[in-house]
């Protein structure tokens, strides 16, 4: 397995960058505010891969506007 898998980095980036960690935490409260869509998620494993194909298909996105916003914080 290549060390430079998408899933990976983006596992690396979820251990190590707190903006990604808030990211996630943003995610997990829409998901709260929003729970109909949360249990059409869930009960579709569909939805499922389709949200963590998006995630891996934008990890280079979401690495660059993290290195973005890292440097424009105080």
């Amino acid at each position: 397995m290549s060390a430079y898998r998408p899933v990976r980095r983006l596992n690396n980036h979820y251990r190590s960058n707190q903006g990604f960690k808030a990211w996630i935490k943003a995610n997990e409260q829409w998901f709260k505010e929003n729970p109909e869509v949360f249990k059409q998620v869930l009960s579709n494993p569909n939805m499922v891969n389709l949200f963590m194909d998006l995630m891996v298909m934008n990890s280079p996105r979401i690495q660059r506007r993290l290195r973005r916003w890292g440097k424009n914080k105080p």
